[in-house]
């Protein structure tokens, strides 16, 4: 009996040992939100970061090292990136790392390592609630499932303010998702960028023309073909989910704010849709207004100095925008307008109030903390328009109850489209 209870007492001590250990291990992970993201550069590069104007380029001789969590990283390319936000003194990173950092996702426990990612300076972001917003309800929507989070940036211990961390959609894609090619979507539909799998043999080429099937198609069938044609090239309830939600937040540019990567769907492969870049939200008028260079030519020229000459052209339609030539397209055929709507409805019924107001309590968690901060909080005179609290909460509250409003107003406007 004593030797019996002698072995049970070793084992529950070896057990215990061994817990204290796992517990030690999960204790370890980085909790990106509880870190600051901390590049070492030198002088002169720190200069040409903050004072450059209007290009994209690599920080090299030598490259940036990265302090994070108590710990330094080896970087393999540390670029400034972004279009208009490169005229700002706060500039947007694109990390690729030689060490990959381990991070823990703070939404399911989980960790996985990264390489590529970009930190995002949100400097047209008007309080810093836009993206965490917009990618709060592509969540909902099973549109967004890479990491991301706020952070702080610090440049030789000096803050730069709050950014937003996104995972390389790219990388996501292709290493995670097998994609073989990852598009980005320009005007008039080119082909903005691209990304091939290195590890499938496949042609770029004939998968950027099965891209471009999407717009012949448009212009060559409608109806029941149009949408049989191209749900053969396209995942089109992602395309109707993505619409929808820019329609909700008012997304007034995203045209070219948009990746197309290769997924199979019941057996064949086709493109998925991953929505990118809401900094452009809560707009009164969508981007083709007034610019006359930006609507698609599938269908000829088409110019809109205002919101009567949209309504003048395709109806009062419940798209926010009909600047690409396949929103177009979607606007003007009455089967696939339906096929929208009824995306639309599954969209507004998914995200109701209490999603609404689990969103925005979410953006008020994750983000209010960087503003306790007063030196964080200082750089927004950088950005387009500075905040402060006071700003933050009343916009939060605003942007609340005008989606809880406008969910209202689709809804109706739904039981007077919907014909099917």
């Amino acid at each position: 009996m004593y030797l019996k209870q002698s072995y049970f007492l070793f084992l529950n001590l070896v057990f215990s040992i061994l817990l204290a250990a796992c517990t030690k291990i999960y204790d370890d992970k980085t909790d990106p939100e509880k870190e600051v993201f901390n590049f070492t550069v030198t002088d002169a590069q720190l200069k040409i970061i903050n004072e450059s104007r209007g290009k994209e380029f690599f920080v090299i001789n030598p490259v940036p090292e990265l302090n994070l969590g108590n710990k330094s990283y080896s970087i393999d390319r540390f670029k400034i990136r972004g279009e208009n936000t490169l005229n700002f003194f706060r500039k947007g990173f694109g990390i690729n790392m030689n060490d990959k950092i381990s991070l823990l996702n703070t939404n399911d426990g989980s960790e996985r390592k990264y390489e590529e990612f970009k930190l995002l300076a949100m400097v047209y972001d008007y309080t810093y609630i836009e993206n965490c917003v917009a990618v709060s309800l592509l969540k909902e929507v099973n549109l967004w499932p890479v990491q991301s989070f706020f952070t702080e940036v610090r440049l030789n211990n000096h803050t730069q303010g709050l950014y937003h961390f996104i995972e390389d959609p790219t990388e996501y894609f292709i290493e995670q998702k097998d994609a073989s090619i990852v598009i980005r979507r320009g005007y008039n539909h080119i082909v903005k960028s691209y990304t091939s799998n290195r590890n499938i043999i496949s042609d770029p080429q004939k998968n950027i023309a099965r891209f471009n099937r999407i717009y012949s198609a448009i212009a060559s069938y409608s109806g029941h073909q149009l949408s049989d044609t191209l749900s053969a090239y396209l995942d089109l309830e992602q395309y109707f989910t993505k619409l929808s939600i820019d329609l909700l937040v008012k997304n007034g540019d995203y045209t070219d704010e948009i990746f197309f990567y290769t997924r199979n769907l019941n057996g064949r492969e086709i493109f998925g849709v991953f929505p990118w870049d809401y900094d452009d939200i809560f707009s009164d008028y969508p981007h083709e207004i007034g610019r006359s260079w930006a609507p698609g030519t599938v269908f000829g020229h088409r110019e809109y100095s205002g919101m009567n000459d949209v309504i003048a052209d395709v109806g009062s339609k419940l798209l926010f925008s009909i600047e690409d030539d396949l929103d177009y397209k979607i606007a003007k055929d009455s089967y696939l307008y339906q096929q929208y709507l009824n995306t639309l409805r599954s969209v507004m019924e998914k995200i109701d109030p209490v999603t609404l107001d689990q969103i925005f309590d979410y953006a008020l968690e994750h983000i209010s903390p960087f503003y306790s901060h007063d030196d964080i909080v200082l750089q927004s005179k950088y950005d387009l328009n500075e905040t402060n609290f006071d700003l933050f909460s009343s916009n939060l509250s605003e942007k609340r109850e005008m989606l809880k409003t406008r969910r209202g107003w689709i809804l109706q406007e739904l039981d007077n489209q919907q014909t099917e």
